[in-house]
């Protein structure tokens, strides 16, 4: 569900850039609304089962925090970006990984987007999802470009 003109994060690593681009955690509804789509985008993009995940009044804190620290870590990149483990079941079918959350709510999207952040760091392309130096618009995009040095994202204003 990339917006504003971005490309969407291959695989998994679209849950993390929807993740800290969202701004529907403040009410429960919207953040239902907001989890039911990534979940399903994040499916599609994985071949997986998207997992059937709620979000409850006492989650949205939780998941607004981590969603701003992710940002932050994300504009910085530096080595202080932890999370407490968070427990996913994980298993290899056809020689691909498969995993889920165990739990529901703000721990089982933390724990998603954990293994999603794991997956991307080995294969190199957390790299490419970059926030966009205008300073007037901070959304997360993933860099197409071929030298990976793409430091805007192609929506309205920000285009390079």
């Amino acid at each position: 569900m990339a917006g504003n003109g971005s490309t969407m994060a291959p695989g998994g690593l679209c849950l993390v850039q929807d993740l800290a681009n969202t701004t529907a955690l403040d009410e429960r509804s919207a953040a239902r609304a907001w989890l039911g789509a990534a979940l399903a985008t994040w499916a599609r993009q994985t071949g997986q089962a998207a997992p059937r995940l709620t979000l409850v009044e006492p989650d949205l804190a939780p998941l607004r925090a981590f969603r701003d620290r992710l940002r932050a870590w994300l504009r910085r990149r530096d080595d202080g970006f932890t999370v407490p483990a968070r427990a996913v079941t994980v298993a290899v079918r056809a020689g691909r990984p498969v995993y889920a959350p165990q739990g529901d709510g703000a721990d089982a999207v933390i724990a998603l987007v954990q293994v999603e952040l794991l997956l991307a760091v080995q294969t190199g392309s957390l790299a490419r999802l970059k926030t966009c130096a205008n300073p007037d618009c901070a959304e997360v995009f993933f860099d197409t470009s071929a030298d990976a040095g793409q430091v805007r994202h192609a929506g309205p204003g920000c285009a390079q």
